[in-house]
């Protein structure tokens, strides 16, 4: 049965690379996903030990809060002397890294969403020396800077050049007086490089202190040292060994960019889900083919066993083989996936790949697995041919007297689906990622239940999709074809209605922000101008703020702050308002208290999110405590309750001198102007640009301009998001290319009885084309209703916070078009193969 399985398989070969496809795309999707993300964090950790160099002991201050891309509080000027005074230690200098801005020649600031441009000082000890200088020097004086190699490159500066930089401080123009590499890279991991004195470093970050401090130990134990640093500096600091911090640096950066992996492992298991429709409605219609060759092998004594094992082995052959072509195209696949990020403006800065030994065995058992659970059923129903159907042509089994069991099937599944659902949204899952995973099952049992009953939607749906093109001959029959096998149209429409509802979900939910965010600032926000740095998440310094107060229009400017603390146990958000000028700005809705809550608020007052004091089971009078950025206990009592809405604030706001004085928040989310009654916004826009030309990295935004920018951004996330599920939607149009090249090798004999009796190519031709188009139509409306009652199911829990449910009309009649499309691209290489059926060999086929 081994040789005769696989001599199947190798007879059919179209059929099984077509099968095979599926199965590739979704193992190199998982395992292009896994290459980049060790290369990220092989990077990464390659990084930080180069820069380790030389580093017995690293000084740091213990930072009370870990939130992702977060940094340790910086460190009083005198922890340096105590440092040098500690015995062991032979070399000490300290260090100050920081966020800043660095512009290009045209005076644009020069941004990113990935890696930052890093301020850092030069090192002035050669042991701790890490960086290169292949083209001029270290800075010398406060007037002078170096960059990186990269960005020199890139942006076309070179040494004597003149370059502005900002941060904390103005903007201020510096000489190039180096080019600096990284044990011979570019750059440090995709991020830019500007290189400072120590002093100056400072200066423009506002760091009076040191970010960290390393120390040589020349002879000295580094763990004799360390541990003698810890007892002298005490609790306050960390001390790690050289190679302890490079590994925790890496480990912290790698669990930051951890939404990456698991996102992209998400897309990776769309596109198998939808190749495990493709593979299971291949090997049903092969199996149904096969049925008089099945049925001659049991006359011979076959048992129902071999037979099955002769399916499956076909199976597993498929399997194996596309998952190892899966595996090869994964790894060609992980720089096209850096490519892509970087495209969209996520530069990881990613070089060389790395290839673990797990990475390919789960890519290996992902295929095969995927492959033989989908080809299970198929095989057990070769197993019911019995040997008296060797007698009587093949004839395609129907759905017929499955229907009461289908039905009862189906609605149990997505019973089942919608309890994971609910349960996920409203069971108080306090466990993100186990909610998470509770959504995923709802969302897969409901997607299986609306497949399983798909059969039966099949005859209704296909006469209305293809009454308009009943008009002729083609048509007519096109449409009677799709129903005449419910199973197989259906399941081939199932592949496109994974992916359709996914793209309907993501759209829905992107308008539905959009319009959540609109709202809630033209009913909240007063405002008439927001400043912010102008990559749109990266703060501003408090100068900034100060210059736009001094604009002729500008009444008065209220300055917010956000931070980080952790609240029973977990991090919390939190946000820093001035209570004087925030009412001019901002209105908030209020579930207890009022205006005079917000503008009446103290440093040891709270105002929180009434979901976020049920919750919590807090009240209005009750107190809450947090550990600060600082390791400090600091005790609020709450003074009123609102209702957050769209995010505009977190969930908890306290005082922006609290902020700034028990939690180390240094620089300004963003900044809100509320201007004299008639003055044009746009003018008063153009006149704070005006203002911030000391801050290049700020933004002055009316408040249309600012909304357009919030679009702008979720516009970019869907963008993002649409080019990773396009594999899934390519994987299922090649499930309609495969079915329709099954479709007409099944129906050799009726294609050539058509041709016989009058029927032209170009008829032929159109009849494949509707039928493809009919498929594709079916998955489009089953995939757009199940993408709009899954996000109406998963919008609920929002409603409070001010999500606006949308939906994008013009958006859906667009996809459903683009499926009409596809269907007719998918149907070209089938239609093709039909009209050159020949017509005296076609009707002599059996």
């Amino acid at each position: 049965m081994t040789k005769l399985a696989l001599k199947g398989l190798l007879s059919r070969k179209l059929r099984s690379v077509l099968t095979g496809f599926a199965v590739v795309i979704g193992v190199a999707f998982v395992v292009g996903t896994l290459v980049f993300t060790d290369t990220i964090d092989a990077s990464f950790k390659n990084l930080f030990e180069r820069t380790a160099q030389g580093v017995d002991v690293d000084v740091e201050a213990h930072q009370a809060v870990k939130a992702d891309f977060s940094s340790p509080p910086t460190m009083p000027s005198d922890t340096l002397p105590k440092v040098k005074a500690t015995p062991g230690v032979k070399v000490a200098e300290g260090s100050v890294s920081s966020d800043g801005t660095l512009l290009d020649k045209d005076g644009k600031p020069i941004t990113s969403n990935g890696p930052p441009t890093l301020i850092v000082s030069a090192s002035q000890e050669k042991i701790f020396q890490s960086l290169e200088y292949p083209s001029g020097g270290a800075p010398q004086s406060a007037d002078e800077v170096a960059i990186d190699r990269g960005t020199s490159k890139k942006y076309g500066f070179k040494v004597g050049d003149t370059v502005t930089v900002t941060s904390d401080a103005p903007a201020k123009q510096y000489k190039v007086s180096g080019v600096a590499t990284l044990d011979g890279k570019d750059n440090l991991a995709g991020a830019k490089l500007v290189v400072m004195t120590l002093p100056e470093a400072q200066r423009m970050t506002g760091h009076d202190g040191y970010d960290s401090i390393s120390v040589s130990t020349g002879s000295n134990s580094p763990d004799t040292v360390k541990a003698a640093l810890k007892k002298e500096l005490g609790s306050d600091f960390n001390v790690r060994t050289g190679k302890e911090a490079a590994e925790q640096q890496a480990q912290d950066l790698s669990d930051a960019l951890g939404f990456i992996r698991t996102a992209l492992l998400v897309f990776a298991a769309v596109a198998l889900l939808v190749g495990g429709f493709l593979i299971f409605n291949t090997f049903t219609v092969t199996v149904a083919q096969r049925t008089k060759e099945f049925a001659l092998l049991r006359v011979l004594g076959a048992s129902r066993r071999q037979i099955l094992r002769s399916v499956l082995i076909e199976t597993f052959a498929v399997g194996v083989i596309a998952s190892i072509l899966g595996v090869l195209v994964g790894i060609a696949l992980a720089p096209a996936l850096a490519a892509m990020l970087k495209a969209f403006g996520i530069d990881l800065g990613t070089t060389g790949l790395v290839i673990s030994p797990s990475t390919v065995i789960i890519g290996l058992i992902i295929g095969v697995l995927a492959t033989m659970v989908s080809g299970f059923v198929p095989a057990r129903r070769a197993t019911r041919v019995e040997p008296v159907t060797a007698m009587r042509d093949a004839v395609l089994p129907g759905v017929g007297h499955l229907r009461r069991r289908r039905v009862i099937g189906s609605i149990a599944l997505m019973g089942l689906g919608l309890l994971a659902l609910f349960f996920g949204l409203f069971g108080g899952i306090d466990a993100t990622s186990a909610a998470a995973s509770l959504l995923g099952l709802g969302a897969i049992l409901m997607m299986f239940g609306v497949a399983f009953l798909a059969p039966l939607l099949v005859q209704p749906l296909a006469r209305v999709l293809g009454a308009p093109m009943a008009g002729n001959l083609p048509g007519k029959l096109a449409r009677e074809n799709a129903i005449r096998q419910p199973q197989r149209t259906a399941v081939t429409a199932a592949a496109l209605m994974v992916g359709l509802a996914l793209v309907v979900l993501v759209t829905v939910f992107a308008a539905g922000i959009r319009g959540s965010v609109d709202k809630t600032i033209d009913d909240q926000v007063t405002a008439a101008l927001i400043v912010q740095n102008q990559d749109g998440f990266s703060p501003i310094p408090q100068k900034a703020a100060d210059a736009v107060a001094s604009v002729p229009g500008i009444e008065d400017v209220s300055a917010v702050r956000f931070s980080t603390g952790v609240f029973d146990g977990s991090n919390e958000a939190v946000t820093g308002v001035d209570p004087a000028t925030i009412g001019s700005v901002l209105k908030l809705k209020w579930d207890h208290g009022d205006a005079g809550s917000l503008s009446g608020l103290t440093d040891s007052q709270a105002l929180v999110d009434f979901n976020w004091a049920k919750s919590h089971d807090k009240a209005v009078g009750q107190n809450i405590s947090f550990t600060t950025p600082l390791g400090k206990t600091a005790t609020y009592k709450i003074a009123g309750t609102f209702k957050n809405q769209a995010g505009l604030t977190s969930s908890v706001i306290l005082t922006a001198q609290t902020l700034a004085s028990q939690w180390d928040s240094k620089n300004l989310a963003f900044a809100a102007a509320a201007a004299v009654e008639g003055t044009d916004p746009d003018k008063l826009a153009r006149s704070a640009d005006a203002a911030l030309k000391a801050f290049p990295q700020t933004d002055a935004l009316t408040i249309d301009q600012f909304k357009d920018k919030q679009a702008a951004a979720v516009n970019q996330l869907l963008g993002l998001v649409f080019a990773l599920l396009a594999l899934s939607v390519i994987v299922a149009l090649l499930g309609i290319v495969n079915t329709l090249a099954l479709s007409v090798h099944e129906r050799t004999r009726e294609l050539g009885m058509l041709r016989a009796v009058g029927m032209s190519r170009w008829q032929v031709r159109r009849m494949v084309t509707i039928e493809s188009v009919i498929t594709a139509g079916i998955g489009a409306i089953l995939g757009t209703v199940l993408g709009i009652v899954f996000s109406l199911i998963v919008s609920r829990p929002l409603a409070d916070e001010g999500f606006v449910f949308v939906l994008p009309i013009g958006s859906l009649i667009t996809f459903f078009i683009l499926a009409a499309i596809a269907g007719v691209v998918a149907s070209i290489p089938p239609a093709r193969r039909a009209s050159k059926v020949d017509v005296l060999r076609a009707v002599t086929t059996e």
